[in-house]
């Protein structure tokens, strides 16, 4: 019984604190107002954590609130195709959710004055849009395989068919497969649709040497490190740079540092497909 109310209570202070941000992010699409801004700043990171990777590209808006004094800024976390059509000086539509319209929740006001709660955000997004991000193709085939099996099992059980821990067991193992081959290191695929030939400047060099690695383990060692490599340049026909990444092996391209210049190759159409030429990535396709 004890056990019971203690989870109802930390249920209820999840929902307590969390409900703010939830109904405020939902008021900005229902009473949100038009305003304008200014794309103050763009950029892109690739940023290496334990043996994985992951890259963002955000951009800065520079905004004046209706019903505060003073310039604002948030930042917009986007998808390729929204960061390349934003240029740097450009004005933008917002909407934007004035303090008078904030939900009346506990910690509400409190969040609001910490300049905590959403407010704003490009008009054409929508509330929840970066969890419609998070889901890249690997993730919805990962999302459709678990769904796949928990309608395989339901089946089999509901038919009474004989192994049934059997094939749970399997459905187990190959969910643990899936998500170790989910942290190899995987280059990216060659250029091969209107391939050309460029120079960029490296903006950022992780590396990556040991498989499985967290916060509590320690995982083990890949026996030859891998580069994971952001690098910044201006594509043909384009005024603005873009930031590729191409997973190498440590060591293939001597002085290759942070601000240093490599030669590259790119897909006309597409360029973060980009290699680094000269660079050998033969570990990466060994795992």
């Amino acid at each position: 019984m004890l056990r019971a109310i203690v989870v109802l209570i930390l249920v209820g202070g999840a929902v307590l604190l969390v409900s703010p941000f939830v109904v405020s992010s939902r008021y900005i699409d229902q009473k949100g107002i038009a305003i304008s801004g200014r794309v103050f700043a763009k950029r892109e990171t690739v940023t290496v954590h334990y043996s994985g990777w992951k890259r963002s590209s955000d951009a800065t808006i520079e905004y004046q609130a209706p019903d505060q004094a003073g310039v604002s800024f948030f930042d917009a976390h986007l998808d390729f195709e929204h960061y390349d059509a934003l240029r740097k000086g450009e004005t933008v539509s917002l909407k934007y959710l004035r303090k008078r319209d904030i939900p009346t929740l506990p910690l509400s006001h409190i969040l609001s004055e910490m300049h905590a709660l959403p407010t704003v955000r490009l008009a054409g997004q929508q509330a929840f849009s970066g969890f419609r991000m998070w889901f890249t193709g690997s993730v919805v085939v990962v999302c459709q395989a678990i769904a796949g099996a928990v309608i395989l099992l339901f089946v089999w059980r509901a038919m009474r068919l004989p192994k049934f821990w059997w094939g749970v067991g399997i459905c187990i193992a190959a969910g643990v497969a899936g998500l170790l081959v989910q942290d190899f290191p995987v280059p990216t695929p060659r250029p091969a649709v209107q391939v050309q030939q460029g120079a960029g400047r490296v903006s950022s060099v992780g590396r990556i040497d040991r498989l499985f690695e967290g916060s509590r383990q320690r995982g083990v060692s890949t026996g030859r490190p891998v580069d994971v490599v952001g690098i910044e340049f201006v594509p043909a026909g384009r005024t603005e740079p873009v930031v590729a990444v191409d997973l190498i092996d440590a060591g293939s391209v001597a002085g290759l540092k942070e601000n240093s210049v490599v030669a590259v190759e790119y897909e006309g159409g597409s360029p973060r497909t980009a290699y680094i030429q000269g660079a050998t990535r033969r570990l990466c396709r060994a795992i």
